[in-house]
Formats: C-alpha cells, structure tokens, sequence
C-alpha cells in the first residue's frame, strides 16, 4: 500500500481525520465516547482538558446541541482537531492549543461537563477542574488503576481542598492497558457543600 499516515476514522455517524505518526488516537475507545455523549443534556458548557484530535467533542457535538471547548498540549492534535471541526461541519465547538493549567486561567465561564481523558495524569489536574466545574457539573474522569478506589479518593480529596461534595454517579472499566491494570472511569457530579 501507499506510505500515506493520514487516515479518516468514522464512528457514530463522526469523521475524524488524522496522521497516525503525529497524534496518538485509540479506536476502542470509540463505546465511551458514545457513553459520555449519550449522557450529555443539551445545552452544556463542556471542556475536555485533553482533547487530542477532537473524538470526545466532535462525537458529542454532532449528537447534542451543545458548547465545548477542547484544550490540547499538542500542536498537531489541535491542527486535526480544527480540521474535524470543519469535516463535520460543527458549531459552538473551539479548539485551543495549549497547558489546560495555564490556559483555563483566561477562561470567563464555569463548565457543566469537565472531560478527563488523560489517565496517565489526568489527577495532575484535579484542582484546575474542581475550580472551573459548575455546581451541579459533572466531571468523567479517566485513570490507569486496577479497580476504582484510587480515583475516587483523588476525585474527593480535591473536591475536599476546594470545600466541595463529590457523588460518584457512575464506574466503568473502559478498557484492560495490561495484566490486573484497567482504563477506568469515573463519573462524578460536583456540588457546594
């Protein structure tokens, strides 16, 4: 075949464009997607804070009518992001290339949805969603772990910090990384104590 990296991935009616050398992308996670979606009311204000090439955004975007923001670290995951953006034809959706620590600090409005895929260190970043969540807000959070306990202690320790409550909604294994060690999310609504 042709030495061509860039491919298009279609899921749930979502066109995602993306050169496979450049960004990383995981096609299993295509059922969670549809998960968080599916679980979305219109007319959220949602951040994913590690948004890659947009599949969290676009795939909620095209099913609900809602705002989201999409920060990323990654030059070229926000140049794909951009161009699925415009590939799907979508409105009220903004990709921003950046430190989601340092670019929130700009940020004028609360989030009802905060979208935490980044398991390897989303907890890193606890504090910055505890201060951007909306009372009421839900937060899907994403870690490597062998069960869900270590996540939801982090989840209440920084709700704890910022004198918040934390209601686990949902748990899920999302996908097995290696032996005993599982992709795991957790759903928590975030209210004022």
């Amino acid at each position: 075949g042709e030495d061509n990296p860039v491919t298009i991935h279609k899921e749930h009616g979502a066109r995602l464009k993306l050169n496979v050398e450049e960004v990383y992308f995981s096609p299993r996670l295509a059922t969670e997607r549809k998960r968080v979606s599916d679980s979305v009311c219109d007319g959220e204000n949602i951040l994913d804070m590690f948004c890659g090439i947009g599949p969290f955004p676009v795939v909620i975007a095209r099913n609900n009518d809602v705002s989201i923001t999409g920060v990323d670290i990654n030059e070229n995951a926000i140049k794909y992001f951009k161009e699925n953006i415009k590939l799907n034809k979508l409105k009220n959706v903004e990709a921003i290339c950046g430190d989601v620590g340092e670019v929130s600090k700009s940020f004028k409005t609360k989030f009802d949805r905060i979208i935490m895929n980044l398991p390897g260190l989303a907890y890193d970043f606890l504090d910055v969603a505890m201060n951007l969540i909306e009372d009421g807000g839900t937060i899907n959070y994403y870690e490597f772990s062998d069960g869900y306990e270590q996540g939801q202690k982090r989840l209440i320790d920084a709700a704890l910090k910022e004198n918040k409550n934390v209601e686990i909604t949902n748990t899920r294994k999302v996908k097995s990384t290696s032996p005993g060690e599982w992709h795991v999310a957790i759903d928590a609504k975030i209210t004022s104590k």
